[in-house]
């Protein structure tokens, strides 16, 4: 759509101006055509920004579960299993701190498939 309107801008902007001045409809068209381009380019900005901090959040909150401060030998790849499903886990210490890790998810997951 920008690209369309960028193209009529350019058309109209080329046109005499003594043929603008006399009709009313070409000069309602010159300015929303160009006032529609410039609310296009800035929304198309605007989304790329979102898009951008939207991606940058994402990495900051997949980062910061502690897969980037985990060494490699305590992470733990299981799968994939029946459901095609590949499991990415830390290696605790202990097994009652897996344990304790392991029923917080489930009541997670199951909260979540409640409120569905």
């Amino acid at each position: 759509m920008c690209i369309l309107l960028s193209i009529l801008d350019g058309v109209i902007h080329g046109l005499d101006r003594d043929d603008l001045a006399g009709n009313a409809f070409l000069r309602m068209s010159v300015y929303w055509i160009s006032d529609f381009r410039y609310v296009f380019e800035n929304g198309i900005f605007a989304s790329v920004l979102l898009f951008v901090g939207a991606k940058i959040f994402e990495t900051r909150t997949l980062m910061s579960i502690g897969y980037d401060t985990v060494d490699a030998a305590k992470i733990a790849v299981k799968g994939p299993d029946k459901d095609d499903i590949v499991w990415v886990g830390r290696r605790y210490g202990s097994s009652y701190e897996a344990e304790v890790v392991a029923s917080a998810l489930a009541e997670r997951i199951g909260a979540a498939a409640k409120s569905a």
